[in-house]
């Protein structure tokens, strides 16, 4: 954990990240006079803005690695020769083994968007608008649970009337930004973080989405319920949007909401 004794002045990371979140985080870091010894990016076929990670990361090629190849004893050797204090994942998708998290004195840090302890797992920017419960981004430790690990930081963002999924999810993805701007502090002077508990908080899988998805046309539906359904699931790429089925298929629904401004101009 953060407490270790053996942190330097200069913090030696491996990085695992993926997408334009990952990419200004790595930025921030090397803003703060830290240093990425190892990148660790999604397969290719998977990646996103990993040109660009690598280019900002300075790194040779050979101390660049693909999330699959986590798996091979080779790859643990070498990162663990690397002698980093701490790792840091940003919407890494890979779930990281004991054999990973092991290899730092200083653990590893996540930052999840989602306001822990709620909307643990995936997709929190679809389950806050059908749950009600907070949303935002949250800077922590990682353990061996989906997102239980003890918090560093935290912000919350708002969710409005007129918020969709994808709406929604670009907020998220500025705070997490912000929330590691914010708690990059306690990190590096390793204040103790504060645990969870685990049977608080909500959490949720890739595929609850899926089991959501389906309006059912003969079903009464609340007109609110079938509104907040209709733009949590416009969210793309996570969710393409809800759908009804036809004799000929599957048709989607999406929606695109605006508030309107009052007769003054004004917003409400």
């Amino acid at each position: 954990m953060a407490t270790c004794d053996t942190m330097r002045q200069r913090m030696r990371i491996v990085y695992f990240g993926n997408g334009p979140v990952a990419l200004d985080v790595l930025r921030f870091l090397q803003g703060e006079g830290e240093q990425v010894v190892a990148l660790v990016l999604h397969d290719e076929n998977q990646r996103r803005l990993g040109d660009e990670l690598i280019a900002a990361s300075g790194l040779p090629l050979e101390l660049v690695f693909s999330g699959s190849a986590l798996r091979e004893p080779r790859s643990i050797e070498t990162l663990q020769k690397l002698n980093a204090d701490i790792g840091f994942s940003a919407l890494f998708g890979v779930i990281l083994k004991p054999a990973v998290l092991e290899l730092f004195p200083g653990g590893v840090v996540n930052v999840h968007p989602g306001y822990l302890p709620y909307n643990r797992g995936r997709n929190a920017q679809i389950w806050s608008i059908l749950d009600g419960t907070p949303v935002g981004a949250t800077l922590h430790y990682m353990d061996d649970g989906v997102d239980t690990g003890p918090i560093v930081d935290r912000l919350q963002v708002a969710v409005e009337a007129w918020d969709t999924g994808e709406s929604l999810r670009e907020k998220l993805e500025q705070a997490c930004v912000d929330v590691t701007r914010s708690g990059w502090a306690a990190v590096r002077s390793g204040a103790p973080p504060t645990p969870q508990n685990r049977d608080e908080g909500t959490l949720h899988r890739v595929r609850d989405v899926d089991i959501i998805s389906e309006i059912d046309m003969d079903a009464m539906y609340r007109a609110g319920d079938l509104i907040d359904l209709l733009r949590a699931l416009s969210a793309p790429p996570q969710s393409l949007g809800a759908y009804f089925q036809t004799a000929t298929g599957k048709v989607r629904v999406s929606v695109n909401l605006e508030l309107e401004p009052d007769a003054d101009g004004s917003e409400e």
